[in-house]
């Protein structure tokens, strides 16, 4: 189904302002872990310092990317570090190209999806052993410094399964997007955004809440 045919449920339609509902996003995290196995890995940049983390303090990090990298890694895992020993072990191996892979991927965040997917992931394959579409889509979005127009989104199997149950894209997998897909799930979001008067992470946030219980409302 072309994507032009779906339609945004009515519940995923903010009612909260961007600055609470977005920015004030918080999870708790596993702060003494990720210190940890940062430095005792001798890896760059400054682990995430607190018990909990906000979007605001994430986007605040954009211009340095492994700073950046390492409290995308801790938002989207709270206290589930599955495969983050791996992953950092990984980046240890190859610190310079990694480098180099997420400083160009960040500069493509900002104005093509799907290059910057496509330079994490050709081919079905991840570039950094570990770090699959699931977490480099935070990586991309957060790249923005939270700019509302930031063209790249999170998505990840709860978004997706929302889009699916609750918008009509039956087609969209629960993981291991290409990165056409990707492309056409940011545009999505970004042309319900507009017609909503909305940031289009905005609509990405409630997606991934889902709909309140007990309520009704109607596709807008």
């Amino acid at each position: 189904m072309p994507t032009t045919d779906l339609a945004l449920p009515g519940w995923a339609i903010p009612a909260q302002s961007r600055a609470i509902a977005v920015a004030q996003h918080t999870i708790s995290i596993r702060t003494q872990w990720w210190n940890h196995a940062i430095t005792s890995r001798g890896l760059p940049g400054t682990p995430p310092a607190g018990d909990r983390l906000s979007r605001a303090e994430v986007w605040s990090a954009a211009d340095d990317v492994f700073t950046l990298l390492w409290r995308a890694l801790a938002w989207g895992s709270g206290h589930y570090l599955r495969n983050n020993t791996r992953r950092l072990d990984s980046i240890r191996e190859k610190r310079s190209p990694i480098e180099d892979v997420l400083t160009e991927a960040r500069e493509l965040s900002r104005h093509n999806p799907a290059a910057a997917y496509t330079l994490l992931r050709p081919v079905r394959r991840n570039v950094i052993p570990w770090l699959g579409p699931a977490f480099f889509t935070k990586f991309l979005y957060f790249a923005g410094g939270g700019a509302p127009e930031h063209p790249c989104l999170i998505l990840d199997s709860v978004v997706a399964m929302a889009l699916r149950d609750h918008a009509g894209w039956k087609s969209l997998p629960t993981g291991n997007w290409s990165a056409q897909t990707y492309q056409r799930y940011c545009d999505l979001l970004a042309r319900w955004a507009r017609r909503h008067g909305r940031a289009p992470d905005e609509l990405e946030r409630a997606l991934f809440r889902g709909r309140p219980k007990d309520l009704t409302f109607p596709a807008a």
